[in-house]
């Protein structure tokens, strides 16, 4: 009889195990506030950065949802059955993107919000223009539309005017595009695109009409939309 190799489970691994035996014995019910996240690590035995992790990856999978100033629940309608082996390996690969995305929700909406008070004519109609060829690209290959949506970024930053914004824009997205890479976004749906047209469209209305507050609001939905798109990429 062969053996079999022994896994061993990374720390945020052995706390999303903890978690989805909560759920599933009925400690953590549906709708179910977890505890604080300083508390939680401590009764799981892990540091908080793998506790977030962890979370970030059972975000991903469907069973908790973060709700940003209020906390995260555990989600009404359970996916089943558990995921294992790659599909777990999938999803803490996914959340990892949440960090990514909290710092490019600070970073830009911040930047839409000062576009909208400083951007100049021609650079408003360089944003009108990337939204038209949002617009028109055909669904495949889906690394026209990626490209054309960093461009829409980099525009953005561009029309703040601040040089530093722009490079720490260049960064992010960067690093954006290594996720996009490793996750296979190619799978992104058509919904999902649709919706970040709107927002983008969203976007370049308010920077166009000097909403500082609107164009930071539609920037947010921007950014926030792929989130629960991360959920049919990992399947």
């Amino acid at each position: 009889m062969p053996f079999e190799t022994i896994q061993r489970q990374s720390a945020p691994e052995m706390a999303i195990q903890q978690i989805l035996e909560q759920i599933h014995n009925g400690e953590l019910a549906p709708g179910c506030r977890l505890p604080a996240q300083r508390a939680l690590a401590r009764r799981l035995g892990v540091g908080r950065s793998s506790l977030r992790e962890a979370i970030n990856a059972l975000v991903v999978m469907g069973y908790l949802r973060a709700v940003q100033g209020s906390g995260t629940f555990v989600r009404k309608n359970l996916p089943q059955p558990s995921p294992g082996g790659k599909g777990l390996a999938r999803a803490l690969e996914a959340g990892s993107i949440f960090d990514l995305m909290e710092a490019r929700e600070l970073l830009e909406c911040r930047s839409a919000a000062l576009a909208a008070e400083r951007a100049e004519p021609p650079q408003i109609e360089e944003l009108q223009r990337i939204i038209r060829r949002l617009a028109s690209l055909p669904p495949v290959p889906y690394e026209d539309f990626l490209s054309a949506d960093f461009a829409f970024h980099l525009c953005v930053a561009r029309a703040t005017g601040n040089e530093v914004i722009c490079e720490m824009t260049r960064l992010v997205l960067e690093r954006a595009a290594e996720h996009h890479a490793r996750l296979r976004t190619e799978r992104l749906s058509e919904t999902y695109r649709s919706a970040s047209l709107r927002t983008a469209e969203g976007v370049v209305s308010a920077v166009a009409a000097g909403d500082a507050a609107g164009a930071a609001r539609r920037m947010h939905q921007h950014l926030h939309l792929i989130r629960d798109e991360l959920r049919e990429v990992v399947r």
